[in-house]
């Protein structure tokens, strides 16, 4: 790295105060299957969930406390985290509590900012007055003393709160039964804006579905929405390469996971509000030195998991293939790295050796149900344009895309161009409608097929290339048809202040052709232009993009040539 290289970072780092806070982080997992409600049937990966979390967490970097009540496969399974932890108890909690508010002043003291992250993974539930409730071992956690006994005397600069509150359980197990609208309302409460509004510096998520319940999944042995929040964490919500996770990032993250999962009793949505003082105020990150496997941009697969010797399913993640990723693993010996149709067997010290190889493997189909998770579940990359457009539909703040990436010789170089995670080259299939060739009908109507690429060095650009076919489907009562191919170079602005906004130039080539009985005629030197604008976004899943189009052909007709005006509307599907 040279002078200006240094000088450059140093400038970006000064632009970025929260980049250079001396941050401490710590973390309070609270993790119980059971329940105070005869009605209510354990859950059955909580306590698998809270060692996960456990886990997660302190390969981040964050200094964690656990409290679960293991059952006995979770006991065996050894994990290092369960010497230290004690059981979900308002006792334990009180304790926990105590031990880091004290450490909270000692930061302080030392000119530390401290965030901590409280974690809840068990039984919600409303009591006889209607007031909602996490259940303890031994007590109920409801909305007041959340924040009265926990997130309050902690005396933390912020603190974040992820709930995966829910019920029973099951092979693709519902946690929960069907919950009455009162119900949903209270427990929605718990964690609601109106909540949070008197209290600027603490942040939340969590997820819910159409009728109020979350989903257990025995293929990954933990809660589907812990997982896939764990996942992000992880890495796989670092849309920007900063190395830090923030609201819009793991929002964003969760949204397009749970996105493809389609054929089950209800959808999963995520619930994302970030502190108000500090909107962009990270979760976690930059991470401590330690497991990782990258996937370098251009990798053939796209959908991957981790899991463990033990088939503990660690990190799930689906790239575009134009995106780098890095993913942090919890440290173990062996890990199996999969794909959709391949596998690879790498242990730890072959993690540095760059993308692992992989070899074929089979599938085993389970239910559909499970089916519905397997196909659906990250079936949805979380690429730029997904974030872009989740971003503003949310209301959240994003990301900085102007960040440090470890460069290919070592050491640190800043990135002014797009982010590897940025959209790739996407094709879209249009269909068009708008005036006549020459003028010689009410409309002109046709389809167009467009390819369009981020530019490497301004990341607001892009180019691509669109051939369009436009009929006019009777241009007199003679039986004439005009015919209008045109092959055209695009240049052009997207996504501009964070708006789903575009902006483009064409130039290119074309033919108008005229039929009719016995006759065929045509202009093979048709030079065409074109401005157009408009919007993208998403409906019914689909990637849409609609635009208005305004241009110029330089025709010769008769003879003579001239310019003639085109206009138009056009919506296509881009993939």
């Amino acid at each position: 790295m040279n002078k200006w290289e240094m000088l450059l970072g140093a400038a970006l780092l000064l632009a970025a105060p929260e980049a250079l806070a001396d941050t401490v982080r710590r973390a309070l997992v609270i993790a119980h299957n059971g329940s105070d409600d005869p009605a209510l049937a354990p859950l059955r990966y909580a306590d698998d969930d809270g060692v996960l979390w456990a886990e997660t967490l302190k390969r981040l970097g964050v200094d964690t406390t656990l409290l679960v009540d293991p059952d006995e496969p979770t006991r065996d399974a050894g994990s290092l985290v369960l010497k230290g932890a004690h059981a979900p108890t308002r006792e334990a909690v009180a304790q926990a509590v105590k031990r880091l508010q004290a450490a909270s002043l000692a930061d302080h003291a030392a000119g530390r900012q401290v965030d901590v992250l409280i974690i809840y993974v068990g039984h919600g539930n409303t009591d006889d007055a209607g007031r909602a409730y996490f259940t303890l071992a031994d007590a109920r956690l409801d909305r007041t003393s959340l924040y009265s006994e926990v997130v309050d005397p902690l005396g933390a600069d912020y603190v974040h709160v992820i709930a995966d509150a829910c019920r029973a359980s099951g092979v693709v197990g519902r946690r929960g039964g069907t919950p009455d609208a009162a119900l949903l309302a209270e427990l929605r409460g718990v964690l609601a804006r109106e909540q949070l509004a008197s209290r600027p510096n603490v942040g939340a998520l969590f997820a819910e579905s159409d009728d109020g319940e979350t989903h257990e999944w025995s293929r990954i042995r933990a809660g589907v929405f812990s997982h896939v929040a764990r996942s992000g964490l992880l890495g796989g919500a670092d849309i920007n390469g900063d190395g830090q996770v923030e609201y819009s990032e793991l929002a964003a993250f969760v949204a397009a996971s749970l996105h493809g999962v389609k054929g089950m009793p209800a959808r999963l949505s995520v619930n994302a509000f970030a502190p108000t003082a500090a909107p962009r105020r990270p979760l976690v990150g930059p991470a401590p030195e330690g497991p990782s496997v990258t996937f370098p941009a251009g990798f053939e697969y796209a959908r991957l998991s981790v899991e463990d010797a033990d088939g503990q399913r660690l990190v799930d993640v689906r790239r575009s293939l134009q995106q780098w990723t890095q993913i942090l693993l919890p440290p173990r010996d062996v890990y199996w790295v999969r794909a959709p149709d391949a596998e690879a067997r790498v242990t730890l010290a072959q993690l540095s050796s760059g993308p692992p190889e992989f070899h074929p493997r089979e599938l085993q189909e389970r239910g559909p149900a499970e089916e519905a998770l397997r196909q659906g579940l990250f079936a949805v990359p979380l690429d730029r344009s997904f974030y872009d457009e989740y971003v503003v539909a949310a209301g959240l703040v994003p990301v900085d895309f102007t960040v440090f990436q470890p460069s290919a010789i070592g050491g640190l170089m800043p990135r002014l161009s797009a982010p590897p995670s940025a959209t790739g080259s996407a094709w879209e299939l249009g269909l068009g409608a708008g005036r006549s060739p020459l003028g010689l009908a009410s409309f002109a109507t046709g389809p167009s097929l467009s390819w369009r690429t981020p530019s490497a060095s301004v990341h607001l650009l892009y180019y691509g290339a669109r051939g369009a076919y436009g009929v006019t489907p009777l241009a007199s009562r003679d039986g004439i048809r005009l015919h209008r191919f045109t092959l055209e170079g695009l240049v052009g602005l997207q996504n501009p202040a964070r708006t789903p906004l575009f902006a483009e130039v064409g130039v290119g080539w074309g033919v108008l052709g005229l039929t009719a009985p016995g006759v065929r005629q045509a202009d093979p030197l048709l030079l065409t232009s074109h401005v157009a604008a408009g919007v993208t976004g998403r409906l019914a899943g689909m990637k849409l993009r609609l635009s208005a189009q305004v241009g110029l052909d330089r025709v010769t007709a008769n003879g003579r040539t001239g310019m003639d005006p085109q206009y138009g509307l056009e919506i296509s599907l881009r993939r």
